[in-house]
Order: structure tokens, then C-alpha cells, then sequence
């Protein structure tokens, strides 16, 4: 054991009188090597050393994990006993988990048939009308035939007659009785499928429960209507498109609020276009297109936040956009700003959108080395300056409204102290 201790002592010593050579000759590209090779051989040896020699600590390791292989000193026993206790342990574990998934799944599934009636004595009673139908139609029917037959070889008297007409009535009632048999039968079969297919969902279109039947939507459609009017689907409802059975009140109020949020979000898109096309109508041709030119390069920096996953940056282009856009309402509304918004629209947008252009390129790329990244980080720091320099240039597109409110509250302060109506004026009146 003190062998390995030496060798490995003399580890330092050798990697020592390396480094000096290699720095004496200047020869960099060999001192690697050497090293490897030089703690290689001795790690190896030492390794070997303790293997070959049964070192005390490795065997002591060893049984203190595994046991000493004596049976009468009783280690392996106490291993064995451990082991078990610990796979006993997982076993239980893992029956506990199986038992609450199997659990949650009846609880789920139990929640899932309260929204559809059972049907129980349904089948039962189509079944029943299905037989006594079958019977009565096949023994009537038959008495018909007889009694046909005998009015034919013999004489056909009002009894035969009146018999006739009897079983004839009963055999039709028969077929009437076992073909209704059969339809409550076979709707009791489509409930069914249409149950399977929606299994653990509480919405579904109709053409995948149409293909689960193998009939026609339109069939589909009509047949769902009638087994919710029959309440078979005691919480069913059909979408306003007639696409999609809905077959829970909570399901149902989330699809209407949705389509209440999404009409609504509609009318206001209507209403903005309508507005941008009055707004159209009225602006000058010149000033349109700037105003044309400046949407473009929004969306173009719209586009470009959509494609850019990082949230900080995400943050400064939504706030650029938002800068940018009442810069353009700011034009639209007073266009004698319009020629200070040149280097907006011929340098600073453009340069935007260039840059944009080059951080979502970076941004996609499988390895974000240090060039990526230096370049990137550059660009985010771009954007805070020049989101700073299009605020000032909203600021300043304000200076005259800003002017004109200062006037304002000039004369309006004038007006009130000529009136007596200023705090200094009240003032005086109470010292009198």
C-alpha cells in the first residue's frame, strides 16, 4: 500500500520536470501528451497495485455493501434482508400508485356517465318488442295465408272474409311491432358507438362520430338531435355551426363565451377598418402614403416579435410597436409632422427592421457560439436606444398641443385672478 502512496507522490515530481522542459524549449505541443501518458502509466500502476495486493480498504468496501460470503457470521443474511425489505418497499409503492390511478380513471368515468342516460331496460324493451313483434307478425301471417287459402278452394264467406281480414291486420301490426324493434335496437347501438368515440372528451364533430356509424352526417346531425331532445345526452348541445356535439354544460359555457370573445374581437376589427377607411378618405394622398409605408414597417417588426421566442426582447419590440403606432396616429390625426418623421421612414425604421431581420436569423441557429451571442446581445442594447429616441420623437410630436395647453392655462389663470377667483384673492376676502 505505502508502494502506491510513493508512486503516486512521485506524480508531481515528473509533471513538474515536464512543464519545465516544455517551457525551457518552448515545445507546448509535446508537454500534453507527455503528462497524459506520465499519469496514465502511474494511475494504472497504482491501480494494479492495490487490485493484485487485495487492499484492505476495497475488500472492507466490499463487504460492508455485499456481506463477507460467511454464511455463519450471518452478513449475507442481513443483505439479503435488506434487499428484500427494500423490493417489498418499491412492490407496495407501486401497487399504491396503480391503485389511485385506477381510482382517478373510475372517478373519471363515473363523471362521464352522469352525462349520458343509462338505458338499461331500453335494450331489454326492444329486444321485447323486437320478439313479440317476430311472433305476431309469423303467427298471423300464417293464419292469413290458411285462411286465404281455404276462401280459395272453398267457398269465401263473410267469416273467412272478416278472419282474413283479422290476421292480416295482426300480421302487419307484427312487422310494424318487430321492425320498431329493430330501429330501437339499432339507435341503442349508434348511442353506444357515439359514446366510444367521444370516450374521455366532451366535444366532438360529427364527422368522426358519422364515420363511427357509417352513416351520413345529415343522418348523424338528425339522429343526436333526437336522442337530445330524448335527453340520452342529458347535458347535450349542438354547436351554432352544426359541426360538433357538445356533451357538457361547462364544456358548452366555455365554447360560448369563446365565440362571444371572438365575435366581439370581430366587430372591433370591422370597426378599426372602417375607421382606417374614413380616415383614408380624408387624408391626403401624400400623407396616406407615408402612412402606408409606416404600417408596412410595422408589420414587418409585428412579424418579427411573433417569430422571436425570447420574452425580454419580445418585451422592447412590443414596446417599439406600440412607440412606432401612435407616432403614425399622431401623423394622421395633425400630417404637418410629417416632414419631421423623414429619418424615422428612411433610416431609423429600415435599420429596425434590418436588424430584426438579423437577430431572428442568429436566433434560429442550432448553436449560439460566442459570436451569436456577443451579436445578439448588441442588437438587444440597440433596440433600448432607439426605442428611447422614437419616445422623444412622440414627445416632440406633442410640443405644439403641449404649447397650446400652456396658452390655455396662461389665459385661464389670467381670467380667474381678474374675476377674484384665485387662491390669493380668496384669501383676502376672509381678512376682511
Amino acid at each position: 500500500m505505502s508502494e502506491n502512496f510513493d508512486e503516486l507522490g512521485e506524480l508531481g515530481d515528473k509533471v513538474k520536470k515536464i512543464i519545465d522542459t516544455a517551457v525551457s524549449t518552448k515545445d507546448y505541443r509535446q508537454m500534453t501528451e507527455d503528462i497524459k501518458q506520465t499519469v496514465g502509466q502511474t494511475v494504472n500502476s497504482a491501480v494494479n497495485s492495490a487490485v493484485d495486493s487485495g487492499s484492505e480498504a476495497i475488500k472492507n468496501g466490499l463487504n460492508n455493501v455485499f456481506g463477507t460470503g460467511n454464511s455463519q457470521s450471518g452478513d449475507s443474511g442481513v443483505y439479503r434482508n435488506k434487499t428484500k425489505e427494500f423490493e417489498e418497499k418499491r412492490r407496495r409503492e407501486r401497487e399504491q400508485e396503480q391503485e389511485r390511478q385506477r381510482i382517478e380513471k373510475e372517478k373519471a368515468k363515473e363523471k362521464m356517465l352522469t352525462l349520458y342516460e343509462r338505458n338499461t331496460g331500453g335494450r331489454m324493451k326492444g329486444m321485447m318488442i323486437a320478439v313479440s313483434g317476430g311472433i305476431l307478425a309469423s303467427g298471423m301471417g300464417l293464419g292469413t295465408l290458411v285462411l286465404s287459402i281455404f276462401g280459395a278452394v272453398g267457398h269465401m264467406s263473410s267469416l273467412v272474409t272478416g278472419g282474413t281480414c283479422f290476421m292480416a291486420v295482426g300480421a302487419l301490426t307484427g312487422v310494424g311491432l318487430l321492425a320498431g324493434g329493430i330501429k330501437k335496437l339499432g339507435k341503442l347501438e349508434r348511442f353506444q358507438k357515439y359514446i366510444d368515440t367521444l370516450g374521455n372528451h366532451t366535444y366532438c364533430n360529427f364527422e368522426q362520430l358519422s364515420a363511427a356509424v357509417n352513416k351520413p352526417v345529415k343522418f348523424v346531425k338528425k339522429d343526436i338531435k333526437k336522442m337530445i331532445d330524448d335527453r340520452w345526452f342529458r347535458q347535450g348541445h349542438i354547436d351554432e355551426q352544426e359541426t360538433c356535439l357538445i356533451t357538457s354544460n361547462e364544456t358548452y359555457l366555455q365554447y360560448t363565451q369563446t365565440q362571444k370573445a371572438l365575435e366581439q374581437k370581430k366587430q372591433e376589427e370591422e370597426k378599426h377598418q372602417a375607421e382606417q377607411e374614413r380616415n383614408r378618405k380624408n387624408t391626403p394622398p401624400e400623407v396616406q402614403e407615408v402612412l402606408d409605408k409606416g404600417n408596412e414597417f410595422l408589420d414587418k417588426i409585428h412579424r418579427s416579435n411573433d417569430a422571436i421566442p425570447g420574452e425580454e426582447i419580445s418585451a422592447k419590440i412590443s414596446r417599439m410597436e406600440l412607440i412606432v403606432e401612435k407616432i403614425f396616429e399622431r401623423a394622421q390625426k395633425h400630417p404637418e409632422i410629417i416632414p419631421d418623421l423623414k429619418k424615422l421612414m428612411n433610416y431609423y425604421l429600415p435599420m429596425t427592421v434590418k436588424l430584426l431581420d438579423a437577430y431572428e436569423e442568429m436566433d434560429q441557429q442550432p448553436v449560439q457560439g460566442e459570436n451569436i451571442q456577443a451579436s445578439k446581445k448588441e442588437i438587444e442594447d440597440t433596440l433600448d436606444t432607439l426605442n428611447q429616441a422614437f419616445e422623444k420623437l412622440l414627445d416632440s410630436a406633442f410640443q405644439d398641443t403641449a404649447w397650446d395647453v400652456s396658452s390655455d392655462i396662461s389665459v385661464l389663470h389670467t381670467l380667474l385672478a381678474q374675476e377674484g377667483l384665485t387662491d390669493d384673492d380668496f384669501a383676502k376676502m376672509k381678512k376682511n
